[in-house]
């Protein structure tokens, strides 16, 4: 149990870097093998690291130079980049040649979040659309990309992407990029901190008005209370005087008795 649990602890985890530490102690031809069995490797799709050993740099000049060039491609290049210099590069196992086509679904996925099937057919140098959507399937089931596919509209739809490794001649650019991209932002900060504050405005005005108007009507029902109060007291205390356009005629009894039972002669 000690030893299983000894042995975990060592696993790197970054599956790249069990390369960078055999690479510290390596040299020459023993480069070149190490630099082929991590680009065959399973779930290594991260390279930078071990491009910038020292070991690995010594080969950059020599009969072994095509080795660092195909080591820097899977690093920061794509499937036309080797077409494009095939004469300068060994030939790929079909294990490297899979693994490129993937790296170049991640750049284009990093660009754009809706790939149309025609662009990765063109980048990836395959014609049959199932074989496009199995490379597509499988590059997802490797961890690298998240997304889906779009058949009735030939499109790939991107989640997700890792990010692969930056040329150090490109530090510039992303600084840049995202020195526009804050100033974006605050741009966009600033528009809306004047929008909350026109908004509190707007509100502020409504509020007063409202409260004028209440006011308004507290003021009105003061003097009806008051007009309603003298009208009162302008009348008798004891008993409220009947209007007079309510008051009925008296009845004048006849003589000889009242109205009722008396008995009316005839002459």
């Amino acid at each position: 149990m000690a030893s299983e649990q000894s042995s975990a602890v060592l696993l790197p985890a970054n599956p790249i870097e069990q390369y960078v530490i055999l690479a510290k102690n390596f040299h020459g031809s023993a480069i070149v093998s190490l630099i082929n069995q991590a680009l065959d490797a399973n779930g290594v799709y991260i390279f930078g690291e071990l491009l910038e050993q020292p070991s690995v740099q010594e080969i950059a000049e020599g009969p072994d130079a095509k080795y660092y060039k195909l080591l820097k491609l899977f690093a920061y290049g794509i499937c036309s980049d080797y077409e494009e210099n095939k004469d300068e590069l060994p030939e790929l196992t079909l294990i490297q040649r899979r693994k490129l086509q993937q790296l170049t679904i991640v750049s284009l996925a990093s660009k754009n979040k809706r790939i149309p099937y025609h662009e990765l057919q063109s980048q990836l140098g395959i014609n049959d659309l199932r074989e496009l959507e199995d490379l597509i399937i499988e590059t997802i089931y490797t961890g690298i990309i998240e997304g889906k596919l779009d058949q009735q509209e030939q499109m790939f739809e991107v989640d997700f992407a890792i990010s692969r490794d930056v040329r150090s001649d490109s530090v510039d650019e992303i600084i840049n990029t995202l020195e526009t991209w804050c100033n974006r932002c605050d741009s966009t900060l600033k528009d809306l901190e004047d929008e909350i504050r026109k908004a509190n405005s707007v509100k502020a005005e409504k509020e007063a008005a409202k409260n004028e108007i209440k006011n308004k009507i507290e003021k009105i029902k003061a003097m009806i209370k008051e007009e309603a109060a003298a009208s009162g007291s302008a009348t008798s205390p004891g008993k409220k005087e009947t209007p007079s356009y309510l008051k009925l005629p008296k009845k004048v009894p006849r003589e000889g008795g009242g109205l009722r039972g008396s008995k009316v002669g005839r002459d």
